[in-house]
């Protein structure tokens, strides 16, 4: 009787719209959940180069703005509630009975989207199969996965299940509607009291724009997190400093008072969805965008790649292959081999030699050492490194920069240089470094199945260069899953605001019809009221992934030829879908809803 008489009484639209976050966070899940499973069966990202971060941090993210996505959904399905609830407490009915009532309601649309989102997450990962098929990637999943997969969604939507359900009976059941506005007129009053939080926003953009002169990963993540909670703080407070600004300009305030403080209530009013927005669209313009066009390295030599061969032998055949492969115009170095204070290996070379290898002179004195590795940026420091008992060298220098290769051979992530006359007197098992230049595909072509029989700790640069771009595919499909789907989140938000303001709207434009405004100018009043909600999140976006993007290729000295003819290409597509969108919804929903006023 009480599931009969929650399903007569849901409204079926705003419950739609509602399940339709969790179908979308579920499938979401679902794709993600194929994805990595492929990946980690199958390896097809791991040789995908500096990109691998990327795919990794957009499908976090993307996974983050889902959940937002549910919880923004759910508190709006929850404020359409709110005449239910009073109907309710008007009849009579007892705080269990709402607490059974709503129970209810949100169990049957939780189960409701699952199932669908299970479904239709079978067929994007089905679909995700067949692309991957269609790249020569022939990664095949079983029943039992799939069933793992979807125990793993059903555990993540029950535990963010367990988060919203007590939240939201403890909106129902402790609520007091009769000061729900009270509180709200003292919140827009405390507005004016607190502009000066402004300040701090601005400041706070200013530093993470000032953190982007620091290279390297972590510093970039960290300035994109400072620049957000400055940007929140800006829109929060910013149209109540504004405002207060105008109003000094007594005759221009006057003179447009009513458009101002109409659009300064309606952007105060949507500020949250409006960040929302801005950072879905700003997680497709930087990390869609990115993929898409990132490219790998041609194999040519560069300051970043200047070796197309680099290995490190030991005593035996493979040194003597190794020297007939490299010719007279490849280098081989001698080498030793020591650890650091922490028991790890790592490889010395002469100060002598570094000299040959790079542009950079450099001498050392008897116990210095300079310690040359790229990827141990974000390592602790070491202080100290061991050749023996009596050889200790003291790490005076780091230099961060690639001088064998990209990410392999993983012994030469670890090397130091020493001076000179410490590598010449080492009297224990000896090494050489080979490194020649050029590309050499014809010389891996004859000699590479040697090296790889006899597992040399090798780098080869046509190999490397080409399994990477081959892999990049995975990493863009990727990619451009999780930018669909922070679409369609941004979308289906912007969706659920429409239909939330449609009755008051209504009688807003309705009231206005009788007092002489015409049907065209209240299409037109619509139309411009709410494209300057997509506007703002969209023209924010595209200036803050502009800028991040811009500083990333500027440590790649590509710069402006990248942005112009790649990036601003991108960003024109990405508004385009954005401009196609409104113009639709202007079609189809403001253009009914403006027939609905005129006729009732």
């Amino acid at each position: 009787m009480l599931a009969k008489m929650v399903y007569k009484n849901m409204d079926k639209k705003n419950m739609l719209l509602y399940a339709f976050s969790i179908i979308l966070s579920v499938a979401l899940e679902m794709v993600f959940g194929t994805a990595f499973m492929v990946n980690d069966r199958y390896g097809l990202n791991e040789k995908s180069g500096s990109m691998n971060w990327l795919c990794t941090m957009f499908c976090l993210a993307a996974g983050v703005m889902s959940i937002f996505f549910v919880l923004y959904s759910t508190a709006y399905y929850v404020r359409t509630k709110n005449k239910d609830y009073s109907l309710l407490l008007m009849l009579g009915s007892s705080r269990k009975f709402i607490f059974r009532f709503f129970s209810v309601e949100f169990l049957f649309i939780y189960a409701f989207s699952v199932v669908l989102g299970i479904l239709a997450g079978g067929l994007f990962s089905a679909l995700l199969l067949f692309i991957l098929g269609l790249f020569q990637y022939l990664a095949a999943v079983s029943v039992p996965d799939v069933v793992q997969v979807i125990k793993l969604v059903m555990k993540g939507k029950l535990m963010l299940f367990l988060l919203e359900y007590p939240l939201v009976l403890l909106y129902f059941c402790k609520r007091n509607l009769s000061e729900m506005r009270l509180r709200e007129m003292k919140k827009e009053g405390r507005h004016n009291r607190t502009c000066f939080l402004v300040i701090g926003g601005i400041v706070l953009i200013t530093a993470s724009m000032r953190l982007l002169r620091r290279s390297g990963l972590p510093y970039r993540f960290i300035s994109m997190g400072i620049c957000l909670v400055g940007v929140y703080m800006v829109m929060s407070y910013g149209g109540s400093l504004v405002l207060m600004l105008l109003k000094l300009f007594q005759n221009f305030y006057y003179k447009h008072m009513v458009t101002l403080n109409e659009f300064y209530y309606q952007f105060k009013r949507n500020c949250r969805l409006l960040f929302i927005m801005l950072v879905l669209n700003f997680a497709v313009l930087y990390f869609t965008g990115g993929s898409v066009i990132s490219q790998m390295p041609e194999d040519v030599d560069s300051p970043v790649y200047p070796y197309g061969f680099v290995g490190v032998l030991q005593d035996g055949g493979m040194k003597d292959m190794a020297r007939e492969m490299v010719g007279g115009d490849g280098i081989e170095i001698p080498a030793v081999k020591g650890s650091l204070y922490n028991g790890t290996v790592v490889f010395g070379i002469s100060d002598r030699d570094y000299s040959r290898l790079t542009p950079q002179e450099l001498r050392l004195g008897d116990t210095e050492a300079v310690w040359i590795n790229e990827s141990t940026a974000s390592m602790e420091r070491p202080e100290f490194i061991c050749f023996g008992e009596e050889d200790v060298f003291v790490v005076t220098k780091r230099k961060n920069e690639i001088v064998f290769g990209t990410e392999k051979p993983d012994c030469l992530r670890e090397f130091a240089v020493l001076p000179e006359a410490a590598i010449a007197d080492y009297q224990e098992e000896a090494y050489s470094i080979f490194a020649k230049k050029g590309s050499l595909q014809k010389e891996f072509e004859q000699y590479g199945y040697c090296f790889q029989e006899n597992e040399a700790d090798l780098f080869w640069r046509c190999a490397f260069l080409k399994d990477a771009d081959e892999n990049m595919a995975y990493v863009r499909i990727i990619s451009i899953f999780a930018g669909v789907f922070c679409i369609f989140s941004c979308f289906g938000i912007f969706a659920l605001k429409l239909q939330g303001d449609m009755p008051l709207l209504n009688q807003k434009y309705r009231i206005l019809y009788h007092i002489g405004m015409s049907e065209r100018s209240i299409y037109k009043a619509m139309s411009s009221e709410y494209r300057k909600l997509m506007e703002i999140p969209v023209v924010l976006s595209l200036l803050l992934s502009g800028v991040y993007m811009a500083a990333e290729m500027t440590g790649m000295d590509t710069a402006f030829e990248d942005f112009i003819c790649k990036y601003i290409p991108f960003q024109i597509i990405f508004v385009g879908f954005n401009v196609l969108y409104f113009c639709w919804i202007k079609r189809v929903v403001l253009k009914k809803n403006t027939k609905i006023i005129i006729n009732e």
